[in-house]
């Protein structure tokens, strides 16, 4: 899992889905999952089959996301891997099951909708009962014969010592944190990134504001950068010459219906 030669900070570029390299990811993640062949056509939010409660996915955009965070992570065997705001994204996994050593958090213990109603019940009544937070990632991986430390967490405040991990990653999270807390974030997983270690980072991209839907610009992206204190990898390249165009493309390939964004991704160094 070498990194690319090819521009890594870019918007999302349906024409990498069908590189050797990218596509095998993405068909080695169906066959793991055991995603119908029908589902495999086009790149839209798929589950798995193993769990009606809880299954691994990867939704629309992710599908370019993952192979963009494993081309330019550079992981190896061994490694202490972050995924900051994780879901039940199967990237986690994957790359569990490549050997990394990951860790995962979440604001969401990812527990169905009613063990949720009745463990806040548990806490309302205050019965003598424990709840084990972290048990629903932590199964979903033994399912897969593998493991995660996955704990409840916001990025915002990460529980880690500093200079933890070698690879750092937030897919699509920040934009769902509240103005501040983003940045806040962008600071801690520096702080648990070891020097000589990447942040690889994506986020919800508009190049105009939207009125119920947070979404980030070059600008933004640029003060993410200057927040961090880290190194860009190469140069930013997020030029659209018809985003109308763009956003067809995109629901053409992913299946999103009526697409107001697009995805922009970046890798940072630490020296």
């Amino acid at each position: 899992m070498n990194p690319s030669p090819e521009i890594c900070n870019k918007l999302i570029d349906v024409n990498d889905l069908e590189k050797p390299g990218w596509r095998g990811i993405i068909d080695e993640m169906h066959e793991l999952m055991k995603v119908p062949e029908r589902n495999r056509k086009s790149f839209c939010h798929c589950t798995d089959r193993r769990s009606l409660i809880h299954r691994a996915e990867i939704e629309s955009y992710k599908h370019w996301e993952y192979p963009w965070t494993i081309v330019h992570g550079s992981f190896e065997p061994g490694m202490p891997v972050l995924d900051c705001g994780c879901g039940r994204g199967f990237l986690q996994i994957y790359l569990a099951l490549k050997g990394c050593n990951v860790h995962s958090v979440d604001v969401s213990t990812m527990k169905t909708k009613d063990l949720r109603k009745f463990w806040n019940l548990v806490q309302k009544y205050k019965l003598p009962l424990k709840e084990n937070r972290e048990s629903a990632i932590k199964n979903l991986a033994k399912r897969y014969n593998t493991s995660i430390n996955f704990k409840v967490a916001s990025i915002s405040r990460l529980p880690y010592e500093n200079a933890s991990f070698d690879r750092v990653y937030c897919i699509s999270a920040l934009e769902h944190m509240n103005p501040g807390e983003d940045e806040e974030a962008v600071r801690e997983m520096c702080r648990v990134l070891k020097p000589g270690g990447r942040l690889l980072i994506t986020v919800d991209f508009s190049p105009v504001s939207l009125p119920d839907r947070r979404s980030y610009n070059a600008n933004d992206i640029v003060k993410m950068i200057k927040i961090s204190g880290l190194e860009l990898s190469g140069k930013l390249d997020y030029a659209c010459a018809d985003w109308r165009s763009h956003l067809a493309e995109l629901e053409m390939h992913f299946l999103e219906k009526n697409a107001h964004v697009s995805s922009a991704a970046f890798v940072l160094l630490k020296r």
